[in-house]
C-alpha cells in the first residue's frame, strides 16, 4: 500500500507555548468579510497538524517555531474579519501572504492586506543560521584535513610522534569526523536554499529585483563564508 502525505507550505513549523515579542517582527494583516472558520482554514492549509474544524471561540491565538532555520517564530491571531501573522522570518511572511492571497482570490473573498516589514529580522535570521552554517563548514574542513593526515599515517607508522596535539586528535577521530561530514553535507541539509529563500522573499516583499544576486550569495556561502560577509551581502543586495 502506498501512503499519501500532504506537504504544507510551512511544514517545518511546530507548535510552541511561548512567543518572544522582543524579536524583530514583521506583521502581516488581513481584514475583510471572512469568517473565523475561513481564517482557520487558511492556517490548516499552511501548517501541519492543524485540525480541519475551527475551535469554538471568538478569537484564536497559535504560536509556532520553525525547526529548520535556527528557530524563527510565528504567531497567528485570528477572529471574524481579522487575521494577523507575526514572524521574525520574512520567508515565512512571504509564503503566508502568497498562499492566503491566492486562497482569497480563488474564493472571491474581499480582503485588505497590510504588511509592516521589519528589515532587522533579516539580519536576525542570518545570526540564527550562523551556528549551523559555521559547523557545517568547519566539519568539511576537518574532514579534508583528517583525510590528509590519514594518508600521511599510511606512509609513516610513527606519525603521532611529530603531529601537533590538535592534528593528532583529528587523526584519532577520523572515522567519526568522516561519518559525520558525509551525513551532514551542506548540499544535503538544505541550508543553502534557506539563505536563497530569505534573499528572494525579502526582495519580493520589497518589490525589488533579484536577478543576478542569488549567484553572488551562493558564492559567498560556499567559498568565503562568515557572518559578517553574508550580512554585508544582504545589506548591499537591498540597495
Amino acid at each position: 500500500m502506498i501512503a499519501g502525505y500532504i506537504i504544507r507550505p510551512l511544514s517545518s513549523h511546530i507548535r510552541t507555548h511561548d512567543f518572544d515579542l522582543s524579536r524583530p517582527l514583521t506583521t502581516l494583516s488581513f481584514t475583510g468579510t471572512f469568517s473565523i472558520s475561513e481564517a482557520h482554514a487558511w492556517l490548516h492549509q499552511l501548517i501541519p497538524n492543524i485540525p480541519l474544524k475551527c475551535p469554538p471561540s471568538d478569537s484564536i491565538t497559535n504560536n509556532f517555531q520553525c525547526v529548520t532555520n535556527g528557530g524563527t517564530l510565528l504567531q497567528v491571531i485570528y477572529s471574524k474579519g481579522s487575521a494577523i501573522f507575526r514572524s521574525d522570518c520574512l520567508t515565512t511572511i512571504s509564503i503566508i501572504r502568497d498562499r492566503v492571497t491566492e486562497e482569497t482570490m480563488s474564493k472571491q473573498v474581499r480582503v485588505d492586506v497590510s504588511c509592516d516589514l521589519n528589515e532587522e529580522s533579516v539580519f536576525h535570521c542570518l545570526k540564527l543560521l550562523d551556528p549551523k552554517m559555521t559547523h557545517l563548514i568547519n566539519l568539511e574542513k576537518q574532514k579534508i584535513l583528517a583525510s590528509a593526515l590519514k594518508e600521511l599515517e599510511a606512509n609513516n607508522s610513527d606519525v603521532f610522534s611529530f603531529l601537533s596535539s590538535g592534528n593528532a586528535e583529528l587523526l584519532r577521530n577520523y572515522d567519526r569526523i568522516h561519518e559525520e561530514a558525509e551525513n551532514m553535507k551542506i548540499d544535503d541539509t538544505g541550508i543553502i536554499q534557506i539563505y536563497r529563500n530569505l534573499l528572494t522573499c525579502r526582495a519580493k516583499l520589497n518589490g525589488k529585483p533579484i536577478r543576478g544576486k542569488l549567484e553572488g550569495l551562493e558564492e559567498i556561502l560556499r567559498d568565503n563564508y562568515s557572518l559578517e560577509n553574508v550580512v554585508e551581502y544582504f545589506r548591499k543586495a537591498n540597495d
